[in-house]
């Protein structure tokens, strides 16, 4: 890119270019209109602004969930937290505390321009006042043309900004100073109890289960257990949810170097839409694709293949039943986002696609270079020495987990193998009872990872009535399969890991309570040899679900028939 032209130079809202748009009052305009013009503004001014040969780039690992905690703050650069909302204010109602700065009008009137300068001056570091005074002079702040020259200095406060519609319908700077409300204890009680995981009274479960419903809230809304700013902006963006506001809430951390929007703007669910901005190297799986991003201009650093990457996650609702439990995000989209014309090209910069067998390779072979966080609060650098790799590889299965338990049984077997050739290796012996607790640690993820693995697979076969390679399957042999896998193993799943054994209870019982099922073969006496099968696997299934279900000791219930229903209780036929 050349160095004379300005970054986002060719991008246009509404036929207007972005940077005149920022240079001129604006018209009454849409809310998304809005946003747009704010997602260019802030990429050029928090993130494009700062980059340096020594910026801090992320690496893709960061923006793929579970998120890691920041572990270095990065003072020199720029931070904010903002709410856009659309629609004017009302100050003492609004929930939440700021300083409001009064619409000038247009012209501006220069009295409540001068009281906007105070409030401003009194809120800024003092030794910004003079830089202050001379940027901005005698000139009006609220305008949304002065918006882009006030960032730097709004990037300086460490509380948020506001902006919302005046009288007129434009939008303007209508707040500083801002303190989004965070009533995170009682947000984590309300979850947990939503959720099932806290009853009142029971501090023992609250103790138990507190960290993993944290965990989640923060996660459903893109960011990983950190500091305030991104709590608050967390918690304050599910608030206006609730309140079913049209609105919008930025933050920009000295930590994670990253632009998180919270929007209500095609939110699901009845949780805020997540979006990530950052500045990445794109490290692409196949050469052609470096190849298009350096032929379009879409490298903001070529020499390190520097990219800004828009991500887009979707959230996935709690339940207790799930195999993959803890999963309240994924990645839906990525785009790289061009420089100059702000259009973007789809691409898998984090890696999602990749065959982490290759990457796995290189860990158990001490050939990987890369960082992992391990227990979330130490760096690992590296796979040299068996110490580390087995550090590396604790918290690489825990990072990838809900990625590798989806995998078909072919590619997850393959992943088993290379984890066993370095876990199962006799050359290592010597190194592994050195590092015993670390060496349990890995096999016991492994464990973890393969039942989750099969319970997901016996999951998607209940819920899709097909195979892992899309052949779909009779009643009966789901039913087979699941008597097999419950009879075989129950026992010991149920000793061993009972939460498992829940889940997979739980799965046999949506096979039991299959509508389809219960029409062709429960609502009258079977006719056939397999109707009889069916029936006779259906009966199985059902007394070794009631059998793992008791509590202990509890005598068994005599065998019943299962039900035959009248004619006009049965329905119709399939």
């Amino acid at each position: 890119m050349a160095e004379s032209q300005r970054h986002f130079c060719q991008v246009k809202v509404n036929d207007l270019a972005l940077w005149d748009l920022c240079n001129v009052p604006p018209p009454e305009g849409g809310f998304a209109d809005l946003l747009r013009v704010l997602d260019f503004l802030h990429i050029e001014s928090g993130l494009l602004s700062a980059y340096g040969p020594d910026y801090p780039l992320v690496e893709p690992r960061e923006l793929i969930p579970a998120f890691d905690a920041p572990l270095i703050e990065y003072k020199n650069l720029p931070a904010f937290s903002l709410v856009a909302l659309d629609r004017p204010l009302s100050y003492q109602d609004e929930g939440f505390q700021f300083d409001l700065l009064a619409a000038e009008g247009q012209p501006p009137e220069p009295g409540r321009a001068a009281a906007n300068r105070q409030i401003l001056r009194e809120r800024l570091p003092r030794n910004l006042l003079p830089e202050f005074d001379q940027a901005m002079g005698r000139k009006a702040l609220t305008l949304f043309s002065r918006y882009s020259q006030l960032l730097p200095f709004l990037y300086k406060m460490d509380r948020g900004h506001v902006l919302a519609r005046d009288e007129a319908g434009a939008f303007h700077l209508a707040g500083v100073f801002a303190s989004f409300p965070s009533d995170l204890d009682g947000e984590i009680k309300r979850f947990g109890r939503q959720i099932g995981k806290f009853d009142a009274g029971d501090n023992r479960r609250y103790e138990a289960n507190r960290l993993f419903v944290y965990r989640f809230l923060m996660e459903q809304s893109g960011f990983a257990i950190c500091g305030e700013r991104h709590t608050s902006a967390a918690l304050f963006a599910r608030r206006l949810m609730r309140r079913r506001e049209r609105f919008a809430v930025k933050v920009l951390g000295n930590s994670d170097r990253t632009i998180t929007t919270l929007g209500s703007l095609e939110a699901r669910q009845g949780l805020p839409r997540v979006e990530k901005v950052a500045l990445l190297s794109a490290q692409c799986e196949r050469k052609e694709s470096e190849r298009i991003l350096a032929e379009q201009g879409f490298f903001v650093d070529p020499a390190r293949n520097v990219v800004i990457l828009r991500v887009h996650y979707t959230q996935h609702a709690y339940h207790p039943d799930n195999v993959l439990e803890d999963r309240a995000l994924s990645v839906l989209r990525q785009e790289v986002v061009h420089p100059l014309t702000g259009q973007t090209i789809e691409l898998d910069v984090l890696g999602l696609g990749h065959d982490r067998l290759l990457m796995l390779n290189d860990i158990v072979r001490g050939e990987f270079h890369g960082s992992i966080v391990y227990r979330g609060r130490e760096r690992v650098e590296g796979t040299g020495d068996v110490r580390s790799r087995l550090r590396f590889l604790a918290a690489w299965l825990s990072k990838h987990r809900l990625i590798l338990a989806d995998y078909s049984p072919d590619h997850f077997e393959r992943v088993v193998r290379v984890l066993s050739s370095f876990l199962d290796d006799p050359d290592h012996d010597e190194e592994f009872s050195r590092n015993a607790e670390l060496h349990q640690e890995v096999q016991k993820a492994m464990a973890d990872l393969r039942l989750a693995h099969r319970l997901r697979l016996l999951e998607k076969l209940v819920q899709n009535r097909a195979d892992a390679s899309g052949r779909k399957l009779h009643h009966a042999h789901i039913l087979i399969i699941l008597v097999h896998v419950l009879s075989q193993e129950g026992e010991e799943m149920a000793a061993s890991h009972p939460r498992s054994m829940r889940k997979l209870l739980s799965i046999c019982r949506k096979q039991l309570e299959d509508r389809n099922l219960k029409r062709r073969f429960l609502s009258r006496p079977p006719k056939s040899s397999y109707e009889r099968e069916v029936l006779g696997e259906y009966r199985l299934l059902k007394r070794l679900v009631e059998k793992f279900e008791r509590p202990a000791g509890e005598p068994a219930p005599a065998p019943a028939a299962p039900p035959v229903l009248a004619p006009e209780q049965a329905g119709a036929r399939v």
